[in-house]
């Protein structure tokens, strides 16, 4: 992770590309949401974006080419699609320009919308540029949220890449809390044409009914890949409402042998490895899952705690997992509806350099069965400082945006005050707000509180950026929910 992080500089791309799953009926709809961040950063102008909708067979359906002009988009599928009704397949979204783009991920959400129900989730899988390596592998894909509730279905997808492929067998596990395999199934797949893809629904697959499946119990999905990145945009499927409810999955860490070194006693400075930096606020309750697929590891730390926009301190609250390894289990950790901002601080133990969480928000008193499942993990100390943060979210109709900042630093030398500007975009219009990020805590921003009251009074997807005057450990969250408990959220780019 320290190589990874150093190296960054050294990259260079004149494209950068992701792939969705698309699934459009008379109620569902795909909006492609994005910031013009490479022009508001880097003052990049020469950009062209292609959207190339393949069918599950792999051919081409359509493709919209434009040119990137504006600094926000929010392009609905079945707008390019037009007089298709139905249709499932992929997106293709490439961006071109004869600059160095420096990362060949772009910085893209994906709303998946059922009428009035939405849910984003960042870009994650692609298709390799000509220039990359396309070695051949496998790799497994897991720790996303599974609800085995009657009525609602996990579901996992996946795609090909350019070149076709022999018919391959994936293999899929459903594993208990206490990370034992219940339920295995070997499953042809018959994705072999160039950009063919296919939707997996759990209950298509195993008899649900026949396992005792416990609350929390996952899915892990080994799987080949050639000329593509396959990380797997998943979540679960609510039958009745047509309803994707999104995230995506993550890579099995268990031959990942990557440590950060622990705080020692005899240290006389200031330094936390690993920080976790969580939010919350008196209308969401907050579930962290941490699944047990990292590798070997024991980790011990503590928990720091403060009001909204106040200086976090100690309490006496410990935490210790068991992380990776034959003895692992599924830690679940309950976070009350608080305004409050807490940092979990792991210092001691055989420290992995990656330690997967899951952020499961809920809007309190709703009895909903909607949840966000944002996939990410303990920041570590090679995370570099930055300035510029940005993201999406949901107004208008009912919904409200919330954005979590938060500034902890791993050393004395980032535990830095400063002022910062929210730049929000809402179709056409455009406000600003400054804050004050003050060193060690984090603060809510509340963006119908920014906008106009005739901005509200439609369900609208917006995007935002948040620059601040110094370079701190900056990390941000966004969640968008309503009072009849539907939501959805995710970390910020």
């Amino acid at each position: 992770m320290k190589d990874g992080f150093k190296n960054v500089n050294l990259n260079y791309t004149n494209r950068s590309s992701c792939v969705f799953p698309i699934f459009i009926s008379l109620i569902n709809d795909v909006n492609i949401i994005f910031l013009n961040y490479w022009k508001i950063k880097n003052n990049m102008k020469n950009i062209i974006c292609n959207i190339r909708l393949h069918n599950e067979e792999g051919a081409l359906i359509n493709i919209f080419t434009f040119n990137i002009i504006k600094e926000s988009y929010d392009i609905s599928i079945k707008s390019i699609l037009k007089e298709t009704t139905n249709f499932t397949g992929i997106a293709i979204i490439e961006f071109i320009s004869t600059e160095n783009f420096g990362f060949t991920f772009p910085a893209v959400t994906a709303f998946y919308s059922s009428k009035s129900n939405y849910s984003g989730v960042h870009t994650a899988g692609r298709i390799k540029n000509t220039e990359e390596n396309k070695i051949p592998g496998e790799i497994i894909e897991t720790n996303w949220k599974c609800k085995w509730e009657k009525g609602i279905t996990p579901f996992f997808t996946l795609f090909n890449g350019s070149i076709k492929s022999e018919s391959r067998y994936i293999k899929i596990n459903i594993i208990n809390t206490k990370n034992q395999i219940i339920a295995s199934k070997d499953i042809q797949l018959k994705i072999v044409e160039p950009y063919a893809n296919k939707f997996f629904f759990l209950d298509e697959i195993f008899d649900l009914d026949k396992l005792e499946l416990e609350n929390n119990s996952f899915i892990e999905v080994k799987l080949p890949f050639s000329d593509y990145f396959p990380r797997m945009i998943c979540g679960n499927f609510f039958r009745e409402e047509q309803f994707l409810e999104v995230t995506h999955s993550f890579e099995n860490q268990r031959e990942n042998l990557d440590y950060l070194e622990e705080v020692k006693e005899k240290d006389s400075y200031y330094r936390v490895p690993s920080i976790n930096p969580i939010a919350t606020n008196k209308e969401l309750n907050l579930e962290l899952l941490f699944f047990p697929t990292n590798c070997e590891g024991h980790v011990f730390g503590n928990w720091r705690t403060g009001n909204h926009n106040s200086k976090l301190k100690e309490s006496e609250e410990t935490f210790e997992w068991v992380c990776g390894g034959k003895d692992s289990k599924l830690k679940k950790i309950f976070i009350k509806n608080e305004n409050k901002i807490k940092a979990l601080d792991i210092t001691k133990g055989k420290i992995p350099a990656r330690i997967n969480t899951s952020y499961i928000y809920r809007v309190h008193n709703s009895n909903s069965k909607y949840s966000t499942d944002i996939a990410a993990g303990q920041i570590t100390e090679y995370f570099p400082p930055k300035r510029f943060t940005w993201g999406t979210g949901i107004i208008g109709g009912g919904y409200k945006t919330i954005i979590f900042l938060t500034s902890f630093s791993h050393n004395e030398d980032l535990k830095l005050d400063t002022k910062g500007k929210l730049i929000l975009y809402v179709g056409e219009n455009k406000f600003e707000r400054s804050y004050v990020l003050n060193a060690e805590s984090g603060l809510e921003i509340n963006t119908n509180d920014i906008v106009g009251v005739n901005d509200l009074n439609k369900t609208k997807l917006i995007t935002w950026y948040y620059v601040q005057e110094k370079r701190t450990k900056l990390i941000s969250y966004w969640i968008s929910y309503n009072k009849n408990g539907q939501i959805t959220g995710d970390h910020a780019f």
